[in-house]
């Protein structure tokens, strides 16, 4: 621990972790001198926004964060204070980074569900009608973007390299777990955690901590967090072709309706949050699944009518 006071080790190490090529050990000592340096209130800076997240992701896969439920505003740190020479080494290496990677594509179309291996040995099934990109650095960066859909993650376990999904502004962040991310068509947010524990968060603000058995949904139009228990099957029983819709709102309903059957979606119930518990095999017919909804909305006096390709819920 002697070496955390010498200012020529904490620079080799910021170096290293730079190239990604600190040990688990040495990933520890800089989390140690962080935690140091911030409780100290010693200033620190960071090269970019870039550079702060990319810290910010390693702390997260070492740190059990608050699990309130309602967003909670964070001062990560304050700022890391680097020699000038190294920040231009860093600097000039982020910027090579990204004017040289180059950006991979998966996608499913309607009615099918696609498995692939990601170059860090990590495996994803893609529901249909999803979309993924990332980059041809991923082993080194693995970090993954939804486009649109729902993913299921297994992924391989790697302290060095923290495992992040991104989601418009909503980051998901592990090491190694299984769980699955999904992008409502109007920019909502579901996570359910299946195994281990996933960080969920927005920009500075900790949306939930996830446990198996829980599930986060972030509402976007309201910046609103709701964390609940579910069950493993809505987050991957689609792959096998069973659906679970667990408790979901009726805007949740319409999404996977427009996903799975192709239809618009006119909602004239206005206000109308609803909640609504479905579970039928992927072959049921759009007319089956209009006559379950209705005896579910009936309480409410909700009903779905099916008009040529569009449904309205009114």
């Amino acid at each position: 621990m002697d070496n955390l006071n010498s200012d020529e080790y904490i620079q080799s190490l910021l170096n290293k972790y730079a190239h990604n090529e600190c040990s688990e050990d040495e990933l520890a000592l800089l989390h140690n001198w962080l935690d140091a340096k911030a409780a100290g209130g010693d200033d620190y800076k960071f090269i970019d926004e870039e550079d702060k997240k990319k810290v910010r992701d390693e702390i997260f896969s070492n740190t059990i964060p608050a699990t309130d439920v309602p967003v909670k505003r964070i001062k990560w740190w304050r700022y890391l204070s680097v020699a000038a020479s190294l920040l231009c080494v860093v600097a000039g290496i982020y910027y090579f980074s990204s004017v040289n990677k180059k950006m991979i594509a998966l996608n499913t179309s309607a009615g099918h569900v696609s498995k692939e291996i990601l170059p860090d040995g990590s495996t994803i099934w893609l529901n249909e009608n999803t979309q993924v990109i990332y980059a041809s650095n991923f082993e080194n960066n693995r970090s993954l973007e939804i486009k649109e859909g729902e993913v299921f993650f297994e992924v391989k376990k790697d302290a060095a390299h923290p495992f992040t999904v991104i989601t418009n502004d909503v980051h998901t962040v592990v090491k190694g777990t299984s769980f699955s991310v999904k992008k409502m068509i109007a920019g909502d947010v579901k996570v359910s955690v299946v195994t281990g524990k996933v960080l969920v968060s927005k920009q500075a603000d900790t949306l939930g901590f996830i446990l198996p058995g829980q599930r986060l949904r972030y509402a976007s139009a309201n910046n609103k967090v709701r964390i609940d228990s579910s069950l493993s099957l809505e987050a991957n029983g689609w792959i096998n072709g069973e659906i679970l819709l667990q408790n979901v709102s009726v805007n949740e309903v319409a999404d996977w309706l427009q996903n799975h059957f192709s239809v618009n979606v006119e909602n004239r119930k206005e206000g109308y949050a609803g909640e609504y518990h479905l579970q039928v095999d992927k072959n049921i017919t759009i007319e089956k699944v209009i006559d379950i909804l209705n005896l579910l909305g009936a309480k409410n006096n909700v009903r779905f009518i099916l008009q040529n390709n569009t449904v309205i819920i009114q």
